[in-house]
């Protein structure tokens, strides 16, 4: 049952020289934060054992490893900034000088990178475009889609998928209220039919998460005057196409 997952993801370690003792190591240590998250009871070694099949003498090694938080992109920020803020609003931008330019919004979302790094990546991505004439930058893409292969899109991977598969594991643990997660499938499809529903997907699905991402945005501010305590959740929200030639007898 498993395979279905463990397989893809099986083919993106080995594809990124992540060799087995290096995972191997690391999915115990998820092992017994699983174990120490889903247990009522005391949590000595023993019991930790008991439920991760792993030996005592590791889980007193593991048991007190952090897991690390993702950290939101810069770029993706960067590019959400400009086209929510009302000194920005997705117009052309200045490449440098005071806000608004891009130099000011960039050192908005880092100080300890240089703005002509971030532009040069979000250039090369296709994602802005410099007028050579009057050193404007203009935004030619609504969100940062890394280059393929890139650590941004490795990182990207994992901070989706993991928030996709944090809701499916609690939906069917029955962990709390469920988590809208849908999908449409069909089979026996030509490869022009499946063309024209992605193309009609993608529209679909920009439009809903441009609109969410305005609204998240103007929310976000009006929560700046709450307790930090009240302004402590987070969401991340989107979808996925994809489409593959079966074998056929």
């Amino acid at each position: 049952m498993l395979d279905r997952l463990l397989a893809p993801f099986a083919r993106l370690m080995v594809a990124r020289g992540v060799q087995f003792p290096e995972l191997s190591e690391r999915l115990k240590a998820h092992y017994v934060e699983a174990a120490k998250g889903l247990s009522d009871g005391k949590l000595t070694d023993s019991r930790l054992s008991v439920l991760t099949g792993l030996q005592r003498r590791d889980i007193a090694r593991l048991r007190a490893l952090p897991v690390p938080e993702p950290r939101p992109h810069h770029l993706a920020r960067l590019l959400a900034l400009w086209q929510t803020e009302q000194d920005y609003g997705g117009r052309d931008l200045p490449k440098n000088g005071p806000a608004p330019s891009f130099e000011a919004l960039a050192k908005v979302v880092r100080k300890d990178i240089h703005p002509r790094t971030m532009l040069d990546t979000l250039e090369e991505a296709g994602a802005v475009a410099i007028d050579t004439d009057t050193q404007e930058v203009r935004l030619l893409q609504s969100s940062y889609q890394p280059l393929s292969g890139s650590e941004d899109q490795l990182a990207y991977l994992t901070q989706n998928l993991g928030d996709h598969f944090d809701a499916a594991t609690e939906n069917v643990l029955g962990q709390g209220p469920p988590h809208f997660e849908r999908a449409v499938h069909y089979t026996e499809l030509s490869a022009d039919q499946v063309a024209a529903l992605k193309t009609a997907y993608d529209a679909g699905q920009m439009a809903m998460l441009k609109d969410l991402s305005t609204q998240a945005a103007e929310m976000k501010k009006s929560a700046k005057e709450l307790p930090k305590e009240r302004r402590s959740f987070r969401f991340r929200a989107g979808g996925y196409f994809y489409s593959k030639q079966d074998d056929v007898p």
